[in-house]
């Protein structure tokens, strides 16, 4: 219980104003109180000063220590390089290094463009950390760019990392070979040991799971394992470790090896293990709380395991306060302790091994549903019973098989059985990636919630300690899965409960995607779907984006609560503007998709249209101008243009007029100047407030004619922050400057939020949340 009381006052201390944070506080205080107990109470006040006294130190510890002007004059600067901080991706290197420079050094986050194939190579042969001195540029990390997205800013801080640095040339390179370099080497040659086993795919996930190697793993896989609740399983689980250790105590006492000195190896084993998995987050977790017991047993203090844990939950927390804002630590503590908690009382129910372990899974799976709602958007339900297949696949046959391997490559690297092995390994993770991505696309099975208001959260929160109370008091009370049922239905429906609408240009960097949200999400319509721009490399230099553009835009849909889109209008055929479509269709149910009549004639542009209609069952209309479309009461889309068929370029962009929370609004696509005269001369009455500025603000559009002609009082302009174009060109915007129009622009405010509904209207940015 007083462990518990190092997340209020955290929080607190990040965030005083946090209500939610006081009431858990005061709730946790109540408790302590009731309870009569001086020894609990000691403690409790114990934990709350080492609770501020370590947020004083992260404070002191975790500043700059560099000033922004002494940042920015930094041209040369010292690197120390560790092979096993580092990712190789295409031609792109990046990762953690240690930055010296005017006698000062902190850790920087760095990218450094590889030059050739030769260059690649050795460095994905490196085993000692390197030091460089080189040409960079310091600037502060970039926050989030649409709603509840990654924030690399946030992920970089809770690192203590307040600088990325671009390598722009390295001028000297050596190794680092001293004594402490050791076990970063030794971490790094097993991981290059384990590339030689004849199998990818179990290389991966070995990497992974057992050396804490986050990015081996496809992100695809890893989408569809959470997709069915299954991501405890990799970066935040440990459960390994527990396995591990049991098998090596088996082995040791089975040598004759006395119980006390076996407590002793498996504790220096723990240490060493940690050090060559790099502390992960589940990994510090399971050798924390396990060291501890095994500590207790060595010195003849019995310690419960219950015990540990929370000593272990202090220790971490203490270390560095912000690891309790990451999802990995939420999922990863929250499930450990519940199952702490839930196993003594699991014990005396009266069901068989398999219902036993269904129940379990559906108690975790619910505990887990607010905080994969929060950072993902979606539950799926799945996670009840597939929890318990691939448990047993991970825990008694992959994680031994994992084992087996590693020592055989390290051991017997030439032994066929290595062959036969790694064979097997890989038809079972086959089986089991084709039966998670079979199941993470069933639409029934995934609830998308979005982000609904604090509120929702301390419903679910409340009801779910409610039902954990009932199960430690072994009581089976219907009103608390009532209450459950109800709080966990508000939560999942609460954005259908908002009286609002909203109308969000997205960042999609350089591309165009603005998504349409009426009142109560009635109805939800996206024109356009960005897309990455690709440009010719060699293959050494191709890179894997961990996220792409289509599942980032899937993300952002999910963010808002949108369970489907209505309708999809697809103002012409350029990559930028229809490149996400497929993966969109994929992610989120389609019911109908426009676009100008002619582009079907693309033949790149058809295949999707093709596959959209065969597979996913979307309705495809080809449209001109001069047409209405309803989209809700009281809301209409007026398609302006194009007025004759044509190739789906630029100028045979769709025109929408729509009128949005009492303003006029046009959507031109990439209309140039040629098709801003014919719409001059078809609509000569044509004004609006509110224009999205064609082609991203490039200078063959948004012609001076055309700016007096519809007099916008509003300007939006969707272009990628430093984009090769430079969009949006000065020229624009010095005429929107003279005409006194004011400006959002992507590139330097991110997404830019529009809502009305009530009776004011309000602007938002995500950026610099100017109103």
């Amino acid at each position: 219980m007083p462990a518990l009381l190092v997340f209020p006052v955290t929080i607190i201390g990040f965030d005083g104003t946090n209500i939610f944070a006081w009431v858990l506080l005061f709730a946790l205080f109540a408790r302590l109180f009731f309870m009569r107990s001086k020894v609990l109470n000691v403690i409790a006040a114990a934990v709350v000063t080492a609770s501020f006294l370590s947020l004083l130190v992260h404070d002191w510890s975790s500043a700059s220590a560099f000033s922004a002007q002494e940042a920015e004059s930094i041209r040369t600067a010292a690197l120390q390089l560790d092979p096993n901080d580092m990712r190789i991706n295409g031609d792109l290197l990046t990762g953690e290094a240690l930055l010296q420079s005017e006698g000062k050094k902190e850790t920087v986050y760095f990218y450094y463009t590889i030059e050739t194939e030769e260059e690649k190579f050795n460095w994905e042969q490196q085993r000692f950390p390197q030091r460089v001195v080189a040409t960079v540029q310091l600037e502060e990390p970039e926050a989030e760019r649409n709603l509840h997205q990654f924030d690399f800013e946030d992920y970089l801080n809770a690192k203590s990392i307040h600088w990325v640095v671009t390598v722009e040339a390295m001028q000297f390179r050596s190794e680092d070979r001293s004594f402490r370099s050791w076990p970063s080497s030794i971490r790094r040659s097993i991981i290059l040991m384990l590339e030689k086993l004849p199998a990818v795919q179990t290389t991966d996930y070995i990497q992974t799971m057992l050396f804490n190697q986050s990015h081996a793993i496809a992100g695809d896989t890893l989408d569809a394992y959470r997709g069915i609740g299954l991501l405890h399983l990799f970066s935040i689980s440990g459960m390994h470790i527990q396995l591990l250790l049991s098998q090596m105590r088996f082995i040791l006492l089975r040598m004759k090896v006395s119980h006390e000195t076996t407590d002793k190896l498996l504790v220096i084993f723990l240490i060493a293990y940690g050090v060559l998995t790099g502390w992960g987050i589940g990994v510090f977790r399971a050798i924390c709380t396990h060291f501890i017991l095994l500590m207790g047993k060595i010195t003849g203090h019995r310690v419960e395991a219950k015990d540990a844990f929370a000593l272990t939950v202090m220790i971490a927390v203490f270390y560095n306060p912000l690891l309790i804002y990451s999802a990995s630590f939420q999922l990863s503590y929250l499930l450990a302790g519940l199952l702490y908690f839930v196993t003594p009382v699991s014990s005396e129910w009266k069901m068989n091994g398999l219902l036993k372990d269904i129940c379990l899974t559906a108690l975790m799976t619910l505990a887990s549903f607010p905080i994969v709602a929060y950072h993902f958007f979606e539950v799926s339900w799945l996670g009840i019973f597939v929890n318990v297949i691939f448990s047993f696949f991970f825990s008694w046959l992959l994680f031994p098989l994992f084992w087996l391997l590693f020592f055989a490559v390290l051991f017997f690297p030439g032994t066929p059985l290595l062959g036969l092995l790694c064979a097997v390994s890989d038809k079972l993770l086959t089986l089991l990636e084709n039966f998670a991505g079979a199941a993470a696309d069933l639409d029934f099975a995934s609830l998308v919630t979005g982000r609904p208001p604090a509120v929702y959260f301390a419903l679910v929160w409340i009801a779910l300690i409610l039902l954990l109370l009932s199960v430690e008091k072994k009581q089976k009370d219907i009103r608390v899965l009532c209450f459950l049922m109800v709080a966990v239905g508000l939560f999942s429906f609460a954005h259908q409960l908002d009286p609002s609408g909203k109308v969000v240009m997205l960042d999609v960097g350089q591309g165009d995607a603005i998504l349409i949200i009426t009142p109560f999400h009635r109805r939800a319509v996206l024109i356009d779907t960005g897309g990455m721009l690709t440009f010719e490399n060699e293959a050494w230099q191709v890179r894997e984006t961990a996220t792409t553009a289509g599942e980032k835009l899937v993300s952002i849909m999910k963010a808002e609560g949108v369970k489907k889109l209505d309708k999809v209008f697809l103002t012409h055929a350029d990559q930028d503007h229809v490149g996400s479509l497929r993966e969109l269709a994929e992610g989120l149910p389609i019911d109908a998709v426009y676009f100008p009549k002619g582009a079907e004639g693309n033949a790149a542009f058809a295949a999707v249209l093709l596959e959209l209609q065969s597979q996913h069952q979307v309705a495809l209309f080809p449209l001109l101008g001069k047409v209405d479309l309803e989209i809700d009461t009281d809301f209409v889309f007026h398609i302006l243009a194009p007025l004759a068929p044509g190739e789906g370029g630029n100028e045979d962009s769709l025109v929408i007029q729509a009128s949005i929370g009492g303003l006029d609004w046009l959507f031109t696509g990439d209309l140039g100047e040629e098709g801003e005269d014919l719409l001059m001369r078809t609509y000569p009455d044509l004004k609006t407030d509110i224009l999205k500025i064609g082609h991203h603000g490039s200078a063959t559009s948004s012609s001076e004619g055309f700016l007096d002609h519809v007099q916008p009082e509003l300007a939006l302009i969707s272009a990628g922050k430093q984009n090769r174009y430079g969009h949006p060109d000065a020229e624009i915007l010095e005429r929107l400057e003279l005409r006194n129009i004011p400006i959002f622009r992507t590139d330097r405010q991110g997404a830019i939020h529009f809502l009305y509904g009530s009776e004011e209207t309000e602007w938002r940015t995500i950026l610099e949340n100017k109103k």
